[in-house]
């Protein structure tokens, strides 16, 4: 890095406290994209959850012990102040409102660790040597994890890691390939834009390096949001770099032309002149593959994201303005796919799935905190790009304008994807958005001479020997006064120290928490796999002490308890599970239990439900003839004549079927209707039970039939 081009303050203000908070914001940096924790559900989201919520918990004490120390609490005004305190309020207010208090209120660390982070870092970052180590961490992490992506990609892997195959194996330590590739776009706008204004070889030469290994890796993940994401932040970048610099720069705006024209023939070449670097089976041919046009309107327009997204404007129309609460889009998303594909033909037209993410942050905003939730996400975007063109016009260092055109592009990438999917949902994409927001207006806030005199006025660990004598110079009647408000602030700082303490051991164990009931969800699913049944259960019930709100675990507890034929207490479990999550089998164990309780109006209840959430016709067919044989014992034919020729419009031929809508017809005194189905049972199963049934309530009907023949024929006989 230039740590020299950038004109901050040349005084060193970094306390003890504020040195802190930087090592607890690189830990963040190093550590979430990193960790993971092989014995728990699952391996990888868990572990960088946890690792980022209890480092800005970290930060944020130190912060707070540093405030204390300089016995001062000040913020720096920023214009993204107002819109961030915004999004967190709407986040907390949406537990009132939520659908289910508990699954926001799980979600609601993740959410408020970046904006907390963001005001760590405007707070406490300010000189240059600090920009440049944490830039530097950053394009290093990114660096790494680009070579660990290409080794991967060729099959130079650990040993736990086997198993995995195809683009799949290239999920860097992330779990999953698009999640790699998420985080891969964020510091790579940084990179490419520092290679550009470093006047350094040998720091280009590292850049260059990082930049080839953070591509390469990104080009085998064969992600195209995220593809997409980075050359719209590059198109971005390339607009901002031409429109920043003078007219005098007309050498640097032909260089950037003549980049611009020589990476564009160099796509065209690869991709559209056949050659051996994209004949089949190379990783060019692969791109092509993955992005045709035929592949993507199948995808986005019946495929898994178009139901997805169709789905998920129900759920916005019927929580406009403020939404179903956060993180609630998972606990809806079986009902409302259920109801889009009651809708005509849509279950036959778009395909099945279970989603817990809209694959779309701005419509999952949407669903969850409502149109006002998402429009100050909005509102925040453009503030943040507002303040971004504002500092472009008026610095003049070059070097930090490519800093900040790097932030910015990485902020563009990520808002790009966030189309595609859930990067607000992944604690190292997360860290790394809210970081490069921070970022930004701090080296803004750096070219900006008052501003910086602001911060370094907030920042500077004056002695109290140092304020008061200033006082006194200034107003020496004061003196006194000073010297006892001081005193009493002093005195009380141990309990400060205390309670700031007690509080972060007090949030960190509240974070802490889910992730150890996770790690006993693990084992206890091993006894299952084994069979102990009751060690399994045991092993939950432990995980449960840590997080009474694991909805998986209450369900898993029901159906060992289910096979056990212990219905009532297999009950209590199930009726726990559904205040937490919705399980895709959770209706069919209701309307199990229900059945053998005898409860017939809330089985047929729980197998419409279930019915509407099956994948598609096919496994509807069993349940659409349980339903009719609960509505016959219910006594209510015509629902039950509707089941069952539901069931036959997806397969004519399905014998019970039949048999169950000769029953509802014979109720109903259609007697013709009845024979009519009871000859199909026999013609297509002569040898089942059902047959023979019908066979004998045929012959019945038919002397029933003729008796009222020959006494109708005698009566008129007589007459």
């Amino acid at each position: 890095m230039e740590q020299k081009e950038i004109n901050f303050s040349t005084r060193d203000y970094k306390s003890f406290w504020t040195k802190t908070i930087e090592i607890s914001i690189i830990a963040l940096i190093i550590l979430v994209p990193i960790v993971f924790y092989p014995r728990c559900i699952d391996v990888f989201n868990p572990a960088k959850e946890l690792t980022a919520e209890l480092l800005v918990i970290i930060g944020l004490m130190f912060w707070e012990l540093r405030m204390i120390n300089k016995e001062e609490i000040k913020f720096i005004s920023t214009p993204l102040n107002l819109p961030i305190l915004s999004f967190i309020a709407i986040c907390v207010l949406s537990l009132i409102w939520s659908n289910s208090f508990f699954v926001s209120l799980k979600e609601l660390p993740l959410f408020l660790a970046g904006p907390l982070l963001y005001f760590i870092i405007v707070n406490n970052i300010n000189s240059e040597k600090q920009i440049n180590q944490i830039l530097s961490v950053v394009l290093l992490i990114g660096s790494t994890f680009g070579i660990y992506g290409i080794l991967q990609y060729n099959g130079i892997d650990f040993a736990f890691w086997i198993g995995n195959y195809g683009r799949g194996k290239v999920f860097g330590l992330f779990g999953n390939v698009g999640y790699f590739a998420e985080y891969l776009i964020l510091p790579l706008p940084i990179a490419i834009s520092l290679f550009f204004v470093n006047k350094n070889k040998i720091k280009k030469t590292i850049l260059l390096i990082g930049i080839l290994a953070m591509t390469g890796a990104l080009l085998v993940t064969f992600s195209r949001g995220p593809y997409l994401g980075l050359g719209v932040s590059l198109i971005f970048m390339i607009i901002l770099f031409i429109s920043s610099r003078s007219k005098k720069s007309t050498q640097i705006k032909k260089k950037l032309f003549m980049v611009t024209l020589l990476a564009i023939s160099i796509i065209i070449f690869l991709f559209a002149v056949p050659t051996l670097l994209n004949k089949s089976g190379t990783v060019i041919s692969k791109i092509k593959e993955r992005a045709s046009i035929t592949q993507l309107i199948n995808e986005f327009s019946f495929g898994r994201r178009a139901t997805i997204y169709k789905f998920t404007t129900l759920m916005i129309k019927d929580h406009l303005l403020v939404g179903s609460g956060l993180g609630t889009f998972k606990y809806n998303t079986l009902r409302y796919q259920a109801k889009f594909f009651d809708q005509g033909q849509n279950r036959i037209l778009y395909t099945y799935g279970i989603a817990d993410k809209a694959h779309n942050e701005y419509l999952q905003l949407g669903a969850e905190l409502g149109i006002i939730g998402l429009g100050i996400f909005i509102w925040l975007i453009i503030s943040y790009f507002n303040y971004g063109f504002k500092k472009l016009k008026n610095i003049k260092n070059k070097y930090k304008q490519g800093i900040i055109i790097g932030l910015m592009g990485s902020v563009t990438a990520f808002l790009i994807d966030a189309i595609f999917w859930f990067p607000l949902h992944l604690s190292a994409t997360v860290v790394l958005f809210w970081l490069v927001l921070g970022l930004t207006i701090v080296v803004g806030l750096g070219g900006d001479e008052s501003k910086a005199q602001e911060i370094y006025m907030a920042i500077e660990n004056y002695s109290k020997k140092e304020k008061i004598e200033k006082y006194n110079g200034e107003n020496n009647s004061c003196t006194k006064t000073i010297n006892n408000k001081e005193s009493n602030i002093s005195r009380f700082k141990p309990l400060f120290y205390i309670g700031i303490i007690l509080l972060t051991i007090f949030l960190s164990m509240i974070v802490i928490r889910p992730f150890v009931a996770r790690i006993y969800w693990y084992y206890g699913f091993k006894e299952i796999e084994k069979e102990n049944w009751n060690k399994a259960i045991k092993t939950y019930e432990e995980a449960l002490k840590w997080d009474p709100y694991l909805g998986e675990i209450y369900y898993d507890i029901g159906k060992i308890l289910e096979t056990k034929e212990l219905y009532g207490v297999a009950m209590e479990y199930f009726e726990k599970a559904e205040k937490y999550i919705d399980h895709p089998d959770l209706p069919q164990d209701f309307a199990l239990i229900y059945l053998k309780k005898g409860q017939l109006d809330k089985v047929a209840i729980k197998l419409k439900q279930d019915i509407s959430y099956q994948s598609d016709e096919k496994s509807m067919l069993p349940f659409y003839s349980e339903l009719g044989n609960v509505y016959l014992q219910l006594e209510r034919y015509k629902p039950a004549e509707i089941a069952f020729k539901n069931a036959l419009k997806i397969s004519p031929d399905f014998v019970n079927a039949h048999y169950g809508l000769a029953g509802a017809y014979l109720q109903q005194n259609k007697q013709a209707e009845a024979l009519e189905e009871l000859q199909k049972v026999i013609e297509l199963a002569p040898d089942s039970k059902e047959a023979n049934y019908a066979k004998i309530t045929i012959q019945k009907l038919t002397k029933d039939t003729t008796d009222d023949e020959l006494k109708e024929t005698k009566e008129n006989e007589n007459n």
